[in-house]
C-alpha cells in the first residue's frame, strides 16, 4: 500500500510519529528540489535514513578519521568485485577497521543527524510504501537492526535544530509580550513579596499567571526567557519540540536535568542537560537512555506519574533514587530536586527531573518552570487534537 502527499500539508515529524504510534513498517521517500531522502521504519522504529546529495556514512568515516582514503578505496574495490556479497558493515568489521559496537554507535548518530536534516524540509513530496522494508546495507551506508526510537530521534533533531538557531541569533521577544514586560517596570524592590506577571498569549483563552520571586540574581533574564518561551510554545507542532523547550528553561533553574518518557510499566531516560560523561566512553545522552525506573516502586517518579502533581524538595531515601544518582552522580549528597509531570489528556507522558548537583546552589525559578510545564500540557493536548482532526479529515 502506498500513500503520498505534500510536506507543506503534512510535516515529516507528524508522519514519523504516526508510524511510531501505530508500530507500522514501511519505506518513506522524500523529494524536495534536488534532494532525495529515504527513511526506513520497522515496527515503529527507524532502522535507516539517508539523503542525497549529502554525506554518506562512508564519507563520514573519512571525515572523522576512522579510516584513510587508501584503505576505504581498497575496501570499496573489494566490495565492488564481490557481486553484492560485501557491504560497508561487513568490510569494516572483517578488516578490523572498527569494532561492531563502535560502528553501530556511529551509524546511530549518523541516522539521527540525517533525520534532523530531513525534518527541516517544509516543501516537497513524500511517499510511504507500507510493509516494504528492503535491506539497506550498501557500500556507503548501513542499517540498524534493532532500530531507533522515533521519539528519541525527533527529540535529538529538535535539540540540534534549537542549538543551531540559538547560535545564529539571540532569542527575541514578540512585540506584545515585550510591551507587557516593559509595563511592569523595575524588578527591584517590588511592593509585595510576590510579583504577578500577567501575559495574554494568542491561542489561549485564559491569561498565564507567573509568580516571580524577587531578590535573586538573573531573575529579570529568566523572566525575559520565560515570556519568550511561552510565546514560542504556540508555534510548535510535535511533542519533542515542546519537551525541548521546557528543558531549555529548566537549564536556567537547575544545574542538570533528565527528561523521562512514561511507558506502560516504567519511565525511561530520553534526554538530558548538564549530566557529566559516563564511564566506558559513553556520552551523557547514551548513559541517560539506559536509565529505567519501574512504576509501582513508590519513588517520587511513581508518585508524580500517578498523581499528575509535581514533586519539589529534598530527594528522599529510596532504592531507585539511589540508583539514579549512582548513574548520573550525586549519591549521598543533600540535593534539592524537582520532578514535574507533562500531562496530556489526564495521562502523564513525560517527567522532567532536575537537581542542584553538587548541592551548593538553590533552585531559583521553580514557580515559573511549573507554570511553563502547565502551559506545555495544554499545548500538547492541542497538538494531539489537531493531529486526530487531520487524520479524520484524511480518512474522509
Amino acid at each position: 500500500m502506498e500513500l503520498s502527499g505534500d510536506l507543506s500539508d503534512f510535516a515529516l515529524t507528524d508522519i514519523l510519529q504516526i508510524l511510531a504510534l501505530s508500530r507500522k513498517s514501511g519505506t518513506l521517500s522524500l523529494q524536495s528540489g534536488d534532494l532525495d531522502g529515504v527513511v526506513v521504519v520497522v515496527h515503529g522504529r527507524i532502522t535507516y535514513a539517508s539523503f542525497r546529495p549529502g554525506e554518506s556514512l562512508a564519507e563520514r568515516l573519512l571525515r572523522e578519521g576512522r579510516i584513510g582514503h587508501d584503505a576505504l578505496g581498497r575496501l570499496r574495490q573489494v566490495g565492488g568485485s564481490g557481486a553484492g556479497v560485501w557491504t560497508l558493515r561487513t568490510l569494516m568489521l572483517e578488516s578490523g577497521a572498527m569494532s561492531e559496537a563502535d560502528l553501530e554507535a556511529l551509524a546511530k548518530r549518523h541516522i539521527c543527524e540525517v533525520v534532523a536534516s530531513l525534518v527541516q524540509l517544509e516543501r516537497g513530496r513524500f511517499g510511504i510504501e507500507l510493509n516494504t522494508t528492503e535491506t539497506v546495507d550498501t557500500l556507503e551506508d548501513i542499517g540498524i537492526s534493532d532500530g531507533l526510537d522515533i521519539g528519541e530521534v525527533l527529540l535529538g533533531a529538535a535539540k540540534e535544530i534549537d542549538e543551531d538557531s540559538r547560535e545564529e541569533e539571540e532569542l527575541g521577544l514578540p512585540g506584545d509580550t515585550l510591551s507587557a514586560v516593559s509595563e511592569i517596570g523595575p524588578w527591584e524592590a517590588p511592593a509585595a513579596d510576590k510579583l504577578l506577571l500577567e501575559t495574554r498569549l494568542p491561542g489561549f483563552g485564559a491569561p498565564v499567571i507567573d509568580v516571580l520571586e524577587r531578590g535573586r540574581s538573573g531573575r529579570a533574564e529568566r523572566a525575559t526567557l520565560l515570556c519568550s518561551l511561552l510565546a514560542e510554545l504556540r508555534s510548535h507542532s510535535f511533542e519533542a519540540e515542546v519537551s525541548l523547550l521546557i528543558m531549555r528553561y529548566a537549564s536556567e533553574v537547575a544545574m542538570r536535568g533528565v527528561l523521562f518518557v512514561v511507558k506502560e510499566n516504567e519511565i525511561s531516560g530520553l534526554g538530558q542537560f548538564g549530566v557529566a560523561r559516563g564511564g566506558a566512553g559513553k556520552s551523557p545522552d547514551d548513559m541517560v537512555r539506559e536509565i529505567h525506573i519501574p512504576l509501582g516502586s513508590k519513588s517520587i517518579f511513581d508518585r508524580v506519574v500517578r498523581s499528575g502533581q509535581p514533586f519539589i524538595g529534598r530527594i528522599p531515601e529510596h532504592y531507585w533514587h539511589t540508583e539514579l544518582l549512582r548513574r548520573i552522580g550525586g549519591n549521598g549528597m543533600p540535593l534539592q530536586v524537582f520532578a514535574l509531570p507533562l500531562v496530556c489528556n489526564d495521562r502523564t507522558v513525560f517527567v522532567f527531573y532536575g537537581d542542584n548537583y553538587p548541592g551548593k546552589t538553590e533552585l531559583n525559578g521553580i514557580d515559573e518552570l511549573v507554570a511553563l510545564v502547565n502551559q506545555a500540557s495544554i499545548v500538547l493536548e492541542k497538538i494531539v487534537l489537531e493531529r486526530m482532526l487531520e487524520q479524520m479529515k484524511r480518512a474522509n
